[in-house]
């Protein structure tokens, strides 16, 4: 009795944990065929991502490309202007200029210059790139009036402010009289005037295209010079009369020892004619 008890009892269990078994076995068979299901679903919708994302790509590159294009096409356009923005200043240079070319450099040296300049890279272009156009012409006259009226202030300015020295400047100059301190300046012209007059007359060296400017110089300077030494010898002989008039025997009077004059210290220069080299490397001219 007791074995047949206990085989039944261990059929039993053999049952219970093969029907366990079975059970595990439907469910993993039932999560696998939803882990397919859901397999299936996700390759489905990669796939359908894939080919949206493949006809998405073939749509936007035509896209992206063109619009690269119209980039590439939008610098061209904008440099393009830039050029023609640039060449059509040229063609107003004449005008833009008229008003201040007419007035003349007076009062506005450094304007007057930049206009200058600015009408030259006029000419510079029209030879180089259209020597037939009229325009050309128009500005070589500009130019052309431009120096002119350079050369006319070159010579009011030296006119108007050149001055013969005074004998008696002279004379203390020379003289070299240890009492006084420093040393005496002669001033030719006013420092403003004179550095628009190296201004002009470096402008003149360069692009002018001939020295007449500089007999100019020679002759206003050269007259002051005259002028200062006319002045001088003035001076020398009223004081002789003077001094003839005061030792006369018919002047009852001591005469008195007069000083000896010194040697002069050094060499003071007159104004006159300055060399062309002086002028064209901007130096103080006298």
């Amino acid at each position: 009795m007791i074995p047949t008890e206990d085989a039944s009892a261990r059929k039993r269990e053999i049952e219970e944990k093969l029907k366990q078994e079975q059970e595990t076995l439907s469910f993993i068979r039932e999560n696998l065929e939803k882990s397919d299901q859901l397999t299936k679903g996700m390759v489905s919708i990669l796939s359908s991502f894939e080919s949206r994302l493949m006809a998405l790509e073939n749509s936007i590159i035509p896209v992206h490309k063109q619009t690269e294009n119209l980039q590439r096409l939008q610098e061209n356009v904008d440099k393009t202007l830039f050029c023609l923005d640039h060449v059509i200043s040229y063609y107003h240079v004449a005008k833009d200029t008229d008003k201040i070319i007419k007035e003349g450099p007076t009062g506005r040296l450094n304007e007057y210059l930049s206009c200058i300049a600015k009408i030259q890279k006029a000419v510079e272009y029209f030879q180089d790139n259209n020597p037939d156009s009229p325009e050309l012409n128009t500005v070589k006259v500009r130019f052309e009036k431009g120096k002119e009226q350079l050369e006319a202030e070159f010579r009011a300015l030296l006119t108007r402010y050149s001055k013969s020295v005074p004998p008696v400047l002279i004379l203390d100059a020379i003289g070299g009289d240890e009492e006084l301190e420093g040393e005496v300046t002669l001033e030719h012209l006013p420092e403003a005037v004179l550095q628009d007059v190296i201004c002009i007359a470096g402008w003149l060296v360069e692009y002018g295209r001939n020295q007449d400017f500089m007999n100019v110089y020679f002759q206003i300077r050269s007259s002051q010079l005259d002028r200062s030494i006319k002045g001088l010898k003035e001076h020398f002989r009223k004081n002789s009369a003077s001094s003839a008039l005061l030792y006369s025997p018919a002047v009852q009077t001591k005469r008195k020892d007069t000083p000896t004059k010194k040697v002069p210290k050094r060499p003071v220069y007159i104004p006159g004619k300055v060399s062309a080299s002086l002028v064209c490397s901007g130096h103080r001219m006298l």
